[in-house]
């Protein structure tokens, strides 16, 4: 407040009022800030960790700019697309320089695989204090915490900041002057005053931008779309509203009004298999699962009319022979409505849907 009301005192132009402020570190914009008169109002503590902005989309967009200094972009490339396919990671088959707009989602996939893709190739200082970084980002995000946990973070901070230097003497960077770092000295005790930081995540306030947005457009026509996006929402408030009355009015109600794009599959599939009119037999052998068969005719036998007894099954015979096969599905979690996408890579899911040979 004293360097504004100096400010003020002494200029008569705003750009000359802009310029005192700036030099002195303050912005100038706000002239009488909405916390004062609150002397036990501490204004920090509003400035709470973010997983989304500050790990994801900052401290590990930095990583990968460094990573990418030094080894250059087809040699990285190249080892991302070496690494083999593992169940629940994205596998990137063309590298990360073929990526445009890089969301959250893939900031998190990119990270499952990073260390991976630095073996052999950086000194062991630098994996040392990427693994340091990976270890603090994903234990802050722990659902809960005790003093343990928040040990584990101190350490891992610490053994960062004492592997830090390769990064200057490999010249990567000049220095680490970067807020979002700085911003992890107080991850702790934000986590002490209150509590995860699943409480005050952005990641979680941007499903509105779905929700509010994203499925407002998508029921337009995409011309003119703003006054159709207004009414189709406030239709929804509508039949929310409704819904609610409902509930409140009638009993046993089990009509489910589901008004939501994203809502109303949970799990998603390609409308056509990747390969088609597989035999079970080959699948058997390329995938090294020589139960499979077996559990199919299990699987199909559960919802027979007449099941055939357990001890008959092992000579039970399937009416085909092959069957489509896909490479992978998503599914939707419904309480946070995040989409997570399983690349399966080489294990193969068989299609409900079989073909007789």
């Amino acid at each position: 407040m004293g360097i504004i009301e100096e400010a003020k005192s002494s200029t008569n132009t705003s750009s000359a009022f802009k310029t005192i402020c700036m030099e002195a570190g303050v912005g100038g914009g706000v002239f009488l800030p909405f916390w004062h008169g609150f002397p036990h109002c501490d204004i920090h503590h509003s400035i709470t960790p973010d997983v989304l902005h500050q790990l994801y989309q900052g401290v590990f967009k930095h990583m990968v700019e460094w990573l990418e200094s030094l080894l250059n972009e087809e040699e990285l490339d190249t080892c991302i697309r070496s690494l083999p396919p593992c169940y629940g990671l994205c596998h990137f088959k063309n590298g990360w320089s073929s990526l445009g707009q890089i969301g959250g989602k893939d900031r998190k996939h990119m990270a499952h695989i990073l260390l991976g893709c630095m073996i052999g190739k950086v000194p062991r200082d630098v994996i040392i204090s990427y693994r340091s970084l990976l270890d603090f980002i994903y234990l802050a995000q722990y659902p809960s915490h005790d003093d343990d946990t928040l040990a584990y973070m101190e350490k891992a901070l610490k053994d960062f900041h004492r592997h830090k230097n390769i990064l200057f003497n490999l010249g990567v960077r000049e220095h680490l002057d970067i807020p979002k770092i700085h911003s992890f000295l107080y991850y702790v005790d934000s986590i002490t005053w209150f509590g995860t930081m699943d409480n005050y995540n952005t990641e979680m306030m941007e499903r509105f931008h779905i929700d509010f947005c994203k499925e407002g457009w998508y029921a337009s026509n995409h011309r003119n779309e703003m006054p159709q996006m207004i009414s189709w929402l406030s239709r929804r408030e509508k039949a929310s509203s409704f819904k609610t009355y409902l509930k409140m009015t009638v009993e046993n109600e089990e009509e489910d009004f589901s008004y939501s794009r994203f809502k109303d599959q949970s799990i998603l599939i390609a409308k056509y298999p990747a390969r088609k009119n597989q035999d079970i037999q080959e699948i058997m052998e390329r995938q090294t699962c020589p139960g499979f068969q077996r559990n199919l005719t299990c699987f199909i036998n559960s919802f027979n009319n007449n099941n055939i007894a357990g001890g008959q099954l092992s000579n039970a015979s399937l009416p085909f022979s092959s069957v489509d096969v896909y490479h992978g599905f998503r599914f939707s979690l419904n309480d946070l409505g995040n989409e997570v996408d399983l690349d399966l890579g080489n294990q193969e899911i068989d299609s409900a849907k079989a073909k007789t040979s």
